[in-house]
């Protein structure tokens, strides 16, 4: 016993000392992210996108057009295209309207706070804001708080369908495959009605799009998500700081189209939590997670979709498994930049159900009692 205890002890060490060499490598990447790009550099592209819309909307999928008009992100010789359908314009042209900078910090507050209010109601702790990945999204402006806010608070709205129907079609008109697997989440949950308003809210939107914007823009989306995959895939840089298996296997040589074998395993990770009466940090890491296992194309930031969930798993101070938390949750943070913390997230349930290093917890050591 007095071994096991401290044995239990030297993880708990080794768990914390990783952790915090984590926090100070990833506070350092992002201050070096600082001085090489502007804050909201990603956040640029629905800018510009939505002035195209509101100007020239025919040059809405014109990578060239798109990139003049940032002008000054990254310099001229990088191509920065508005990808989103054209559904997502009726979330960003309203920040738009106001000029880039105050735009950007209205963007983050109100997308921020969303994603806050989605993750508390998940029993995420508060300081889950503080998550390393939760401030690259601060300084880039994409898109996680926004679609977290408005999945995980779908997910988390079970006595208000419709409300969170409304929520998941939303989600699905700004980016549809980070609900690839959604249907089949809230389908094994039963919740039929929520999925038939979600479908509903995405044919008003889309419509409406194609009412504003002409039927024919819609074309021109699908037909520059070919276009957006080839510069995509010829970009090392962006396939190395990816967040899938598809760009670890290109970036390493190899053909991403292997990760699509992980298909049936994704699927079959979320019917299987969903249908059981598991946590909600459990749900968050199969839905997102999964959805991360088989897209071809995801960055670094989308880590905040699994944040509140490894989070959640870091809080239990008082379950013996904390230091296998804590080591689990090390490498989360030692390798946001890269693909490699997608399986670190993945493997906190499965911890759950291993045999306690030790039958002792954080609360009851002796200067938790004091």
């Amino acid at each position: 016993m007095q071994l096991r205890r401290i044995f239990w002890m030297t993880l708990v060490v080794l768990a914390v000392g990783l952790m915090a060499k984590a926090m100070w490598h990833d506070c350092r990447e992002l201050l070096i992210l600082l001085r090489v790009q502007i804050l909201g550099a990603d956040y640029s592209c629905f800018w510009a996108g939505a002035k195209t819309a509101i100007t020239a909307p025919h040059l809405l999928y014109d990578f060239i057009h798109n990139t003049d008009v940032q002008g000054w992100p990254l310099g001229p010789h990088d191509i920065r295209p508005y990808i989103y359908p054209p559904s997502a314009l009726f979330v960003f042209i309203p920040f738009a309207i106001f000029p880039y900078h105050v735009g950007f910090a209205l963007w983050v507050a109100v997308t921020g706070a969303l994603y806050m209010w989605a993750a508390l109601r998940t029993g995420a702790p508060w300081w889950v804001m503080l998550s390393p990945c939760v401030l690259l999204v601060v300084d880039c402006g994409q898109m996680p708080f926004i679609m977290g806010g408005l999945v995980i608070g779908a997910l988390t709205l079970k006595d208000r369908p419709n409300l969170a129907g409304v929520m998941l079609g939303i989600a699905a008109c700004l980016k549809p495959q980070f609900v690839l697997l959604a249907p089949l989440a809230f389908l094994a949950e039963g919740r039929l009605r929520t999925l038939v308003v979600a479908g509903l809210t995405g044919v008003v939107v889309c419509s409406a799009a194609a009412m504003v914007w002409g039927p024919g823009i819609w074309f021109d989306w699908l037909a520059a998500l070919p276009r957006f995959k080839e510069l995509v895939t010829t970009n090392h840089g962006l396939l190395f700081t990816g967040a899938t298996p598809y760009a670890w296997l290109t970036s390493s040589g190899y053909n991403g189209a292997w990760a699509y074998l992980l298909i049936p395993a994704a699927i079959g990770m979320v019917w299987f939590t969903f249908a059981n009466a598991t946590e909600m940090p459990d749900r968050l890491l199969a839905l997102f997670g999964g959805i991360l296992l088989i897209s071809p194309y995801a960055m670094n930031y989308e880590y905040v979709l699994l944040a509140p969930a490894v989070a959640s798993y870091l809080a239990r101070i008082r379950d013996p498994r904390w230091p296998l938390y804590g080591l689990a949750t090390a490498g989360f943070l030692t390798f946001i930049w890269y693909p490699p913390a997608l399986y670190f997230a993945l493997a906190l349930p499965v911890l759950r159900y291993t045999r306690a290093p030790a039958p002792v917890s954080i609360r009851e050591l002796s200067f938790f009692k004091s």
